[in-house]
């Protein structure tokens, strides 16, 4: 699959310069965005506009806050206003992942555009219906589960190094439990983004203060 053989590159400078690797990434990222979603075919006549951007706030958002969310929004679907999809993309949550690790959360909107082409209306529906919504989410996280787990993998591990370089062992385990609890965020219906094992692997890593512990279980 494409971009799978850069995860083993990916891996080896995540064990050398990982603050030259997270500014890298951040300054690449709109590109690695792109990337990823000019590899999906957008099926006529609809259009997708893609935003990359941090919400205005009286407080720095973290990585496994609430408000990190990304989304996948309709504008229009008419022949006279046209068909058109914005695909927003949190700063907060995904700057700092490399292509590998920006997949899970690109084919996850990506998918919900696959729903919204199909059923327009569902989109709205499920804004304002909690069970709806949940439906929809497994649904779509069905589908990602099917990736290679190396990419399932990937957002973890970055995600959790990053809150550990930039802010400490307490953040880094709010990620993991973000991601361990994955299951029961916003209308609920997701997968874990963490797998037991591997939040047990990150706690002993925790205990004894060495996060290399974490580093090389993947």
């Amino acid at each position: 699959m494409k971009f799978l053989k850069d995860i083993k590159r990916c891996r080896n400078l995540l064990k050398e310069d990982r603050k030259k690797y997270w500014n890298n990434n951040k300054k690449n990222f709109e590109k690695n965005l792109m990337k990823i979603i000019n590899s999906y075919k957008i099926p006529k006549p609809w259009k997708i506009y893609v935003v990359a951007g941090n919400f205005i706030s009286n407080k720095k958002i973290m990585p496994y806050d609430w408000d990190s969310w990304s989304a996948t929004l309709l504008i229009c679907a008419t022949k006279r206003q046209n068909y058109e999809i914005m695909l927003f993309f949190n700063r907060a949550r995904s700057e700092f992942l490399s292509v590998p690790g920006l997949i899970r959360i690109v084919t996850h909107e990506l998918k919900h555009v696959d729903q919204l082409i199909k059923n327009p209306s569902d989109e709205i529906k499920s804004k304002i219906n909690d069970k709806f919504s949940e439906r929809e989410e497994k649904e779509v996280e069905t589908e990602v589960d099917k990736l290679p787990k190396e990419f399932l993998e990937q957002t973890a591990l970055e995600s959790v190094l990053y809150c550990y370089d930039n802010y400490g062992w307490e953040a880094a385990k709010k990620m993991a439990d973000f991601f361990k609890n994955q299951e029961t965020v916003y209308s609920g219906g997701y997968s874990e983004w963490m797998t037991k094992e591997e939040y047990n692997i990150f706690m002993k890593a925790k205990k004894e203060k060495n996060i290399n512990l974490f580093i090389n279980n993947y």
